[in-house]
């Protein structure tokens, strides 16, 4: 399976990256970064960009076969509202727009290729297409609701909200290419005990191993296990399994879920 990471430098990105390179599932990781990275693994190639607006050739060319994305690109909070849309919002959306349109050429080359109902070789093309998963990192207190008082980081909250609405929005178009996975954790901690993560841990936490090997779950096999519906647990995750390590919400495609 082939997956591309954006924001694999960060605290949290950093986690992903190395769990991706060691799970079996995945055989082809494209990590997208303003820079080459110091890593040498057979698995991991990178597609440098200086600008996450504009899709050039050869950034195409390496995301061609890209089956999942795990998008993690961005901070906690962004003081300037401008720069946080442009990052959380278009950022996000333009990188969404291009795989949907390379899913959407494949499609249409497969689709002249052969008849309605069969493929060139002769098989039957009627079973369920596969769709490119796209695991969002947001924020638990992301508020898509843009009417609602907000009594702290009122802007930038709003801003996350907008783009998991789209995101939504998006998988609910493109349904039959794409897939959309939201991430809100609470407080995300080190893997080894510290002091500072002692108080940050109190609250609504996950550690940020966790937190990384629930995203990657997710791009490899979707949602599913370990999960539990709104108001049937909500908390601090104590969870034997990955997803139910996990605080916060992960919302699948406009049904929010929570994790215990």
């Amino acid at each position: 399976m082939k997956i591309l990471l954006a924001g694999s430098t960060g605290f949290i990105g950093r986690e992903v990256l190395d769990q991706c390179l060691q799970h079996p599932a995945i055989t082809s990781l494209v990590a997208l970064s303003r820079r080459p990275l110091e890593i040498e693994n057979p698995k991991l190639s990178v597609a440098v960009t200086h600008d996450f607006l504009q899709y050039p050739a050869d950034v195409m060319e390496k995301l061609e076969g890209v089956e999942g994305c795990i998008w993690s690109l961005g901070k906690a909070w962004m003081p300037n509202n401008e720069q946080a849309r442009e990052v959380c919002v278009d950022y996000t959306m333009v990188a969404v727009q291009a795989l949907t349109a390379m899913y959407n050429n494949h499609a249409g080359t497969a689709a002249a290729a052969s008849g309605p109902n069969e493929t060139a070789t002769g098989h039957n093309n009627n079973k369920k297409k596969k769709k490119i998963r796209f695991v969002y990192l947001s924020g638990g207190a992301a508020e898509r609701d843009q009417t609602k008082p907000l009594w702290f980081k009122q802007e930038y909250r709003r801003i996350r909200g907008t783009i998991e609405s789209l995101l939504l929005e998006h998988a609910q178009t493109h349904g039959d290419i794409f897939e959309a996975h939201i991430m809100r954790p609470g407080m995300v901690l080190a893997k080894e005990p510290n002091l500072r993560d002692l108080v940050r841990g109190l609250g609504p936490s996950v550690k940020v191993d966790k937190l990384a090997a629930e995203m990657v779950r997710r791009v490899v096999n979707g949602g599913g296990r370990g999960t539990k519906r709104k108001g049937e647990g909500e908390g601090k995750g104590q969870g034997k399994d990955d997803s139910e390590a996990m605080t916060g919400f992960v919302v699948e495609n406009g049904e929010i879920l929570s994790a215990k």
